[in-house]
């Protein structure tokens, strides 16, 4: 929809004059509010399209994570027994996960707790 603007009359009050260019602010408002609206739905349907792509990357890497950690379990089972080699490397992985959880645990407290703290006391306490 395009904005089209009419020429003033010569006999046009200022009253007039007034509702009209406020009648076209409006329309130039609406028009804007579109846009946004326009822009927002085409940003989002881009963020859904990549989203599923990025969906279908983790799963795949999940899957490769998966058969790496398979083979490593085969390649230990050469010197040691199958079930050994498996509660090796499964307790490898618990280790690393809790260190990891460990260490954002940590990292998520201090970041509420400065969130959460006025900006006054952190400038005389900090």
């Amino acid at each position: 929809m395009a904005l089209r603007a009419t020429a003033p009359h010569e006999t046009e009050s200022v009253a007039a004059l007034v509702a009209r260019v406020r009648s076209d602010i409006e329309e130039i408002v609406r028009a804007e509010v579109r846009l946004v609206r326009l822009r927002v739905d085409t940003a989002i349907a881009a963020a859904k399209a990549a989203g599923a792509g990025l969906a279908c990357a983790v799963v795949l890497a999940l899957g490769a994570l998966g058969a790496l950690i398979a083979a490593f379990i085969i390649l230990l089972a050469t010197v040691m027994p199958a079930w050994g080699a498996a509660f090796v490397v499964a307790g490898a992985l618990f280790f690393i996960a809790a260190l990891v959880a460990a260490i954002e645990v940590r990292v998520l407290s201090r970041g509420v707790e400065r969130a959460l703290s006025p900006p006054e006391l952190e400038e005389r306490y900090g």
